[in-house]
């Protein structure tokens, strides 16, 4: 399974894996153009992160508690920049993409 995600100069990796011993794993990657490259040859870095198995609904908790610590600041300092996360926001754009 694999699902990307364009924004801006970055473009966001999500895939799953499975290791030699049946395990799922998610790998993370963002990979960001470098924005000084010349058009004709772009140069991209990337980042990756993997997360297993055993880990993964821990980190999802993680995940969810600082979406919802930046959704609360953002009601209480709300800024013409920032972007309040919806769940809804966030599908729509997965359908858009694919």
């Amino acid at each position: 399974m694999s699902h990307r995600f364009r924004s801006r100069h970055k473009t966001y990796f999500f895939d799953v894996y499975e290791n030699k011993y049946g395990k799922h794993y998610l790998k993370l990657t963002q990979s960001i153009r470098d924005i000084n490259s010349a058009p004709d040859n772009p140069q991209y870095f990337r980042e990756t992160l993997h997360i297993y198995e055993e880990s993964i609904y821990e980190f999802y908790q993680h995940f969810k508690d600082v979406i919802q610590l930046i959704e609360e600041k953002n009601k209480s300092n709300p800024s013409e920049k920032s972007e309040s996360v919806d769940e809804n926001s966030i599908s729509k754009k997965d359908d858009e993409q694919e």
